[in-house]
């Protein structure tokens, strides 16, 4: 089928951190079907332009209110590309506000697939979206919704047409070799993710301190930037753990499951997650994971694969640390890889959408007809 996808969110030469797991859907899809990408720049500031990123058929369109012409010259060009299609795939919940428009004369089947904590924790994101959240009645016009995780998808529920929600995860693409962990004289911990307050960098260190307090050597690698990374290295040098913390940036994606791939444990105290990439990550990789139980993951999150901290504090985080030590030490990482690259491969997920897209069209009913 002809699949076009529509979102504000989505990676690019100058920003490839964007959106990743918009990208890894569309692989996902496009491996049985001919998919192109309309992504809307909602910053205004980018030329139209096409492009191919990473194998996918982009056209990059600026969408700002401050550009009027612009956002009607976008919309013409969504209508357009949408009469020619079989679905509409809107990914991103601004993406279902700014497609609606188009959306109502196009008469295209309409997917959306949601991953923001904004639609399942309006709280968590904060300025003004608390009050705004009334717009996620906009999520009654798709045909189908998806959701990352049953925790966000019981939210779609609410807002979309009866029956029409349906979890579709993200996609872990894992294809390294499984190694085992070392566990030596000195623990190694990896994160994964920005060095923004919700990640909870500051606790992260300040749980380094009562695990060298508590006589247990231990060195966190972080792999991300953020606002929050000059404070995280004062905050370790200050108490006096400067020498076991060690920030890398961003990485490209082959080298964050080379950095996990290092470590013992998978170890980030964040505040609030939906699916939670990273740690899916590391379980691929065959890494336990310590973790607070804040978001949807517990899908594939548990007891056999992690350990989950109930308490937001480094006395906590720290006990956990040691008890994913004594548990998962002598664990064969087969156990803990195999099921999330199984479950979250891109011909899984790839097979999730064509099931959705065979329900929409009405293809499902002319096969089993015939």
């Amino acid at each position: 089928m002809r699949i076009l996808v529509v979102t504000t969110w989505f990676p690019s030469d100058e920003r490839p951190g964007e959106a990743p797991f918009n990208l890894e859907h569309v692989r996902a899809i496009a491996l049985k079907h001919d998919v192109r990408v309309i992504h809307l720049s909602l910053s205004g500031a980018a030329s139209p332009s096409n492009e191919i990123y990473q194998g996918v058929r982009v056209r990059r369109l600026p969408f700002s209110p401050r550009h009027p012409v612009g956002m009607l010259r976008a919309w013409r060009e969504i209508r357009r590309a949408a009469r020619s299609a079989d679905v509409m795939h809107t990914m991103a919940f601004s993406s279902a506000l700014v497609a609606a428009p188009a959306h109502a004369f196009s008469r295209r089947p309409w997917v959306h697939t949601e991953h923001w904590n904004g639609v399942s924790n309006p709280a968590s994101v904060g300025g003004l979206w608390p009050r705004l959240a009334w717009l996620r009645h906009v999520l009654r016009l798709p045909h189908r919704l998806t959701g990352v995780t049953s925790q966000l998808t019981a939210v779609l529920a609410r807002f979309g047409r009866p029956g029409a929600a349906s979890v579709v995860p993200c996609v872990v693409e894992n294809t390294a070799p499984i190694t085992p962990a070392r566990f030596g004289e000195r623990l190694e911990l990896v994160a994964v993710g920005a060095l923004i307050p919700r990640k909870q960098p500051l606790m992260a260190v300040e749980t380094l301190r009562w695990l060298q307090a508590n006589s247990r050597p231990v060195h966190l690698t972080w792999v991300g930037g953020g606002e929050l990374a000059a404070a995280a290295k004062e905050l370790a040098a200050e108490l006096g753990v400067g020498g076991a913390l060690t920030l890398v940036g961003n990485l490209p994606p082959r080298e964050v499951f080379a950095a996990i791939a290092k470590a013992d444990l998978f170890f980030l105290p964040t505040a609030q997650e939906n699916f939670f990439t990273s740690a899916a990550e590391a379980l691929s990789t065959g890494r336990a994971v310590v973790v607070p139980l804040v978001g949807g993951y517990d899908d594939y999150v548990d007891e056999s694969n992690s350990v989950i901290v109930r308490e937001n504090s480094p006395e906590a985080y720290g006990r956990g640390v040691l008890a994913a030590e004594a548990r998962f030490a002598a664990r064969d990482p087969h156990t803990l890889a195999d099921p999330i690259r199984d479950r979250f491969s891109l011909a899984t997920v790839g097979a999730q959408f064509d099931s959705i897209y065979d329900d929409v069209t009405g293809r499902r009913g002319r096969s089993a007809d015939r």
